[in-house]
């Protein structure tokens, strides 16, 4: 195409989305109406296979929509491959914004839903109802979109503890949100910009990490070309491997019922506990693991009556962490067969987790980790 034929075109093409004054010179024109490689990444990022459709899309894309805010963005890709649904390119496209996607403009809740109506219309799943005004969150966005794919989230064995080896902030991601951002993660669905193993659940989602979202997710249903980028999660590349890691500290808060276990200065995994109740409160301080024992037996402290290792009874559980004596009594982590009071002021002074909890934390510390209880 030769440059006059060129220029004709990108001003019929402001004709066409409205009455537009075309003020800007040839050189901005050119500067803006440029295919660099951002663009160029849909088409060249895809698989053998979808190299004709890949570049169907990227000259149809190219042709027809124009967004200035949009070059050199890192979610131009995604953003112009869902620009050929048409739906979904008119309720992305702000009215009265003719030639600007707002890529970093936060999405509402409420927003969020209609999208995915649009993207998916999948009347089986639950809808956004409530809070509709408020910015989504992109924990929000993630389990949601999982829900409209019909990803099963219990497809990972131990989902929080393969996110916490996928990005540097797992801890951060909502309970609730654990299994699905886990399945989506596995899935190789979730980009994140700049850093890919930054997710930040708790943020508010963008127009264009949704959009990016989106995009994966169609691809995922095969209704677009699957498309790369640096910034989409390798699922199958771990930051480290969790069995090689030994908890180094232990931190309790006795307000929260928690306690947060680090290695280094990198936290780990936070678990509910149940704490010392009233006139049995849990040692306050800086202490150390002193003991592990795996299948203690137990001795009530008022009649001396005990209750052996591995009866399901025994209410240290089968795992006991002790890290505070005066040299008769003791506080420690342990299991209890009383689940409801987890998350409770509810012990002797000791710290009880659920059963499964307190055995992947006996097997990663030692005698070296220490204990920080906080009011």
């Amino acid at each position: 195409m030769n440059m006059s034929k060129k220029y004709y075109n990108l001003i019929k093409l402001f004709s066409l989305l409205g009455s537009v004054a075309i003020t800007v010179s040839l050189s901005m024109l050119s500067s803006v109406y440029r295919v660099d490689s951002d663009s160029a990444a849909l088409s060249a990022n895809l698989p053998q296979e979808n190299s004709s459709k890949a570049k169907l899309l990227n000259d149809a894309v190219s042709k027809k929509f124009l967004f200035v805010d949009l070059q050199g963005h890192w979610t131009r890709s995604f953003v112009e491959g869902l620009m050929l649904n048409g739906e979904l390119s008119e309720a992305l496209i702000t009215s009265g914004s003719i030639n600007q996607f707002q890529p970093d403009r936060l999405v509402s809740r409420g927003e969020l839903a209609r999208l995915l109506d649009i993207a998916f219309n999948n009347p089986k799943t639950s809808k956004i109802t409530t809070r509709l005004s408020t910015p989504a969150t992109k924990a929000e966005a993630l389990v949601a979109i999982a829900r409209e794919l019909d990803l099963n989230p219990k497809s990972v064995k131990e989902p929080q503890t393969y996110l916490l080896s996928m990005y540097r902030d797992a801890i951060q991601i909502p309970a609730y949100a654990i299994p699905a951002i886990a399945t989506i993660t596995k899935q190789g669905l979730v980009s994140n910009f700049p850093d890919p193993r930054v997710i930040s659940p708790t943020s508010a989602i963008t127009k264009g990490e949704l959009a990016a979202l989106l995009y994966q997710a169609l691809a995922h249903q095969k209704r677009l070309p699957a498309l790369r980028s640096p910034y989409t999660i390798d699922p199958n590349r771990q930051i480290w491997g969790r069995d090689l890691r030994q908890i180094t500290r232990l931190e309790v808060s006795i307000s929260k019922r928690k306690v947060t276990a680090f290695h280094g200065e990198v936290a780990i995994k936070t678990y509910p506990v149940a704490v010392g109740r009233a006139g049995w409160s849990t040692p306050i301080g800086n202490h150390r693991v002193l003991q592990t024992i795996e299948y203690p037996a137990w001795e009530n402290p008022f009649t001396g009556d005990v209750i052996p290792s591995k009866d399901p009874e025994n209410p240290l559980g089968d795992r006991w962490i002790g890290f505070w004596t005066n040299g008769k009594e003791w506080s420690g982590f342990h299991g209890t067969p009383n689940r409801a009071s987890v998350g409770q002021a509810a012990s002797h002074g000791c710290i009880r987790m659920y059963n499964e909890d307190i055995r992947e934390l006996y097997s990663q510390v030692t005698t070296a980790t220490t204990v920080r209880v906080s009011p």
